[in-house]
């Protein structure tokens, strides 16, 4: 089988579905410094940088599935809600494009973060698969259960062909012991770094200054009757470790700031770690300055995840060609 991947980001999802037999015909990203990245693990892939918006369906290798990594910060509750970006109408252009032109995909899977799902732009989306003749399912998954050592929920769609079988991933970690025999959820003590060389250490100032924006953030929360997001995590190894922010390269940030004990003090999470929270191996190659291999990692849909979601397209594909 063969995938395109729009907005592709460093390439979670197309490491997720390499592993799982799915090639990469084609891959896109607007950012520059991403696509170094994505070429740097994927060599031979064709991968461009290039606005989706200049994008045409025939323009494009035919592909059995289309990925689609949607930008979150205008749903996310860490970001600013606008629900303005334009990724969402591009792609329903592609896909009326695609109809027309025969040149539609089987399969198509989205990523994004659970507010999506009630957006207008989202619901736009189900009615342009449908109206294109595939079949969709979506639903909220807790990554940890596919084997990223996270708490991170995210929303994701698959659409596929009207008349065949849901292609669902298999669940291959859980959180208890449990009759299936599946391994358990990956904690903070099996991907913990262990030797840091020069461990940040958070201050006593930088303390009081993540217990003054709490307090205003409740007091906040209060006076608008809405609920109120603690920003200081303590993860010890028997933990999952917090969702991670595309923000996490500023250390203590304003939104969430997560902390690590550390032989007689709490120090930040290394890259290395937020790395394999994500469900990165550590030979996965990040391009850039720090605050661009952050957000990368942060963005990116866990390869994990999406080798479980490549493993069901495959089996529902070789299901329907016997």
């Amino acid at each position: 089988m063969k995938a395109v991947h729009l907005c592709c980001g460093a390439g979670g999802i197309t490491h997720g579905f390499e592993m799982a037999g799915i090639e990469t015909v084609f891959a896109m990203d607007i950012q520059g410094i991403v696509i170094k990245s994505h070429e740097a693990n994927f060599p031979g892939r064709p991968a461009l940088v290039q606005d989706i918006a200049r994008l045409h369906a025939k323009s494009m290798p035919w592909a059995d599935v289309w990925t689609c990594g949607i930008p979150c910060a205008s749903y996310s509750t860490g970001g600013n809600r606008t629900h303005d970006e334009p990724v969402t109408w591009e792609l329903i252009r592609l896909l009326d494009e695609a109809s027309r032109e025969g040149v539609l995909p089987n399969y198509l899977f989205l990523e994004n973060v659970p507010e999506y799902m009630s957006s207008r732009p989202a619901q736009a989306l189900r009615e342009a698969i449908d109206r294109v003749g595939l079949r969709f399912s979506q639903a909220i998954f807790k990554h940890a259960d596919y084997g990223a050592p996270s708490i991170r929920r995210r929303w994701h769609l698959i659409a596929y062909p009207k008349r065949s079988a849901l292609p669902w991933p298999e669940q291959t970690h859980m959180e208890e012991q449990n009759i299936l025999n599946l391994p358990l959820w990956v904690c903070f003590g099996d991907i913990r770094q262990k030797r840091v060389p020069r461990p940040k250490y958070m201050s006593p100032k930088a303390l009081k200054g993540i217990i003054r924006r709490q307090r205003k953030k409740v007091q906040t929360g209060i006076e608008k009757g809405c609920g109120v997001h603690c920003c200081l995590y303590i993860v010890e190894d028997k933990d999952m470790m917090y969702t991670m922010m595309a923000s996490a390269w500023k250390g203590l940030a304003r939104n969430q700031a997560v902390v690590v004990p550390h032989r007689y003090g709490f120090r930040e999470p290394t890259e290395l770690e937020w790395r394999r929270c994500q469900g990165f191996s550590d030979d996965f190659i990040f391009e850039g300055n720090k605050r661009q291999r952050y957000e990368q990692i942060g963005r990116a849909v866990p390869p994990p995840m999406a080798l479980a979601m490549g493993k069901a397209i495959m089996k529902q594909r070789g299901a329907t060609n016997e």
